[in-house]
C-alpha cells in the first residue's frame, strides 16, 4: 500500500506532535517527583523550557507559542500552582525564542551551541515574568530576586540544556 505523500508528511507530524506530548507529561513528572534530588541552594531547572526551545525552533513560533501555553497550563494543573503563571510564562519564552527560527536551518541551530544561549535567553525570561507574578516583590529586593530567580535558576536550566546539545550533534565516523 503507497501512502500519498501528503498523508504520510501530516502522519509523521502527528506522530511527532505525539512524542511531544509524551516528552511533555514526563518532564512534569519529573519536575514533580525527583527534581528536587537535583535541587542546589533551593533552585531547580526547568526543563519544560528546554522542551518549549526546542519545539519552537523545530516547528516554529507559531507551533512553540501554542506548545509553550499547554505545557504551561499542564504543569500548573500539575503542580497546583497558580492557574496561568506556567502558561503566560512559557508563552512569552515560546514567542522569544521564536525570532530565532529559522525556515530550513532547524537542525542547524539545534545541533550547536546557539541552543543554549537560546534557552539561557528564553528561560530567562520566563522566570522574570514567572517569579514577578508569583513572588511579593516587596519581601524580596530587586537585585537578589534577579540574581536567584532570574539568572541562577536561568544558568542551571542552560546547563543541563547542554546535554540536549551532545545528544543532537551528529556524530561523525572515522573510517579507516
Amino acid at each position: 500500500m503507497i501512502i500519498e505523500p501528503q498523508r504520510r508528511e501530516k502522519r509523521d507530524k502527528q506522530i511527532k506532535f505525539l512524542i511531544y506530548a509524551i516528552v511533555a507529561l514526563l518532564i512534569v513528572i519529573f519536575q514533580i517527583s525527583i527534581a528536587n534530588l537535583i535541587e542546589i541552594g533551593g533552585l531547580t531547572p526547568n526543563l519544560m523550557i528546554v522542551l518549549v526551545v526546542w519545539i519552537t525552533i523545530s516547528e516554529g513560533q507559531f507551533v512553540g507559542i501554542f506548545a509553550g501555553f499547554l505545557a504551561g497550563l499542564i504543569f500548573d494543573i500539575a503542580t497546583f500552582d497558580l492557574i496561568g503563571t506556567n502558561a503566560l510564562a512559557q508563552t512569552v519564552a515560546a514567542m522569544a525564542s521564536g525570532f530565532f527560527h529559522k525556515e530550513g536551518k532547524e537542525e542547524l541551530i539545534l545541533s550547536r551551541y546557539k541552543f543554549i544561549g537560546i534557552v539561557f535567553f528564553s528561560s530567562f525570561l520566563h522566570n522574570i515574568v514567572y517569579f514577578f507574578l508569583y513572588l511579593k516583590l516587596s519581601e524580596l529586593d530587586f537585585l537578589n530576586f534577579f540574581f536567584k530567580y532570574g539568572l541562577a535558576t536561568s544558568f542551571y536550566t542552560t546547563v543541563l540544556s547542554v546535554f540536549v546539545v551532545l545528544f543532537k550533534i551528529p556524530r561523525t565516523r572515522v573510517r579507516i
